[in-house]
């Protein structure tokens, strides 16, 4: 006899209508980037709004992750401060989320409060002031997410409404894929969650520059955070000291004087003008109007040897 014909393997099912899951694989590619677009963004917010509240301020990116719209809508909750921007020429309508703790605890800080006092929020509405003081604080954080795209382009962003209920902000199909990307945010004791939401569509265009490295160059030579830094050094308030003179007295005379006594000491030919024990400058001393003034005539070395050398130079002049 002969041996049995082998049974074919039934042939393959395919859903001709179902959509490829192709969205996912291609957001992996992006992931890299938008950690870094995230961290960028991180850092510019919270030195944004350290100057818009004066209070201490803590960002803390969360990561990103690929939902469809429909499920988005969903998990959010109400009342819920949504703010609906576009960011040309990008086409699509993009979401900055911020929820409902947050919200009242930066307009608390605005006006002096630091959210030790939990405010109940729930089964009510943002009050009209609320959302009035919200406004400029989401115009800070919309500059501070332009800034941080640049790496990949420039663009422009325009505000389309705000929102307080999931319900009326939808901004895409249910099926389409959406780009949310967490922050938890701290403002003194209060704290809540600010997300961003992009669909993926709008981003496309934007794939192969995302993936090109081009912001990670950008990052690792970013002076942004630099000029900001020289900025703020630069307002820094600093005492120098400048010695007129120096005169050697004993003990004895020390606890004889009295009001009305008077030293006589020469005047010295240069005058060395110090910060905190560091010298800095050299020049003489004469009078402007009616006050005492130096003429600086020479800038110091601030090597750590040069002052090693004027120190053992005072040493040995003691």
């Amino acid at each position: 006899m002969s041996e049995p014909a082998e049974q074919e393997a039934p042939p393959e099912s395919f859903a001709l209508f179902a959509k490829a899951p192709q969205g996912r694989t291609r957001s992996s590619t992006l992931e890299p980037t938008l950690h870094r677009i995230n961290d960028r963004f991180a850092r510019f917010l919270r030195a944004a709004l350290l100057q818009h509240l004066r209070r201490a301020v803590t960002i803390v990116p969360t990561g990103s992750e690929l939902v469809e719209h429909r499920d988005l809508m969903d998990r959010l909750p109400s009342p819920i401060y949504l703010s609906l921007f576009t960011m040309r020429p990008l086409r699509g309508t993009l979401v900055l989320m911020i929820e409902a703790p947050l919200v009242v605890a930066i307009v608390e800080s605005r006006f002096g409060g630091n959210g030790r006092f939990p405010i109940n929020i729930a089964n009510r509405d943002f009050t009209p002031f609320e959302l009035k003081s919200m406004r400029r604080v989401v115009e800070t954080a919309l500059e501070q997410f332009i800034a941080a795209w640049e790496p990949v382009g420039r663009f422009d962003i325009e505000t389309v409404r705000h929102e307080t209920n999931p319900q009326f902000a939808s901004f895409a199909t249910a099926e389409d894929q959406v780009l949310v990307s967490g922050f938890d945010i701290s403002v003194d004791h209060g704290k809540g969650r600010m997300e961003t939401y992009i669909p993926f569509a709008t981003v496309q265009p934007l794939h192969d520059q995302m993936v090109s490295g081009i912001v990670a160059d950008m990052v690792d030579h970013d002076l942004r955070w630099s000029e900001t830094l020289r900025a703020s050094v630069g307002e820094a308030e600093i005492t120098l000291d400048a010695r007129l003179g120096t005169i050697e007295i004993s003990v004895r005379d020390l606890m004889a004087l009295r009001p009305g006594c008077v030293f006589e000491m020469d005047r010295p030919e240069t005058i060395v003008v110090e910060a905190h024990g560091v010298p800095l400058f050299r020049g003489r001393w004469g009078r402007h109007g009616s006050k005492i003034g130096v003429v600086v005539e020479e800038r110091l070395s601030s090597s750590p040897a040069d002052h090693a050398g004027q120190t053992g130079d005072r040493a040995e002049d003691r």
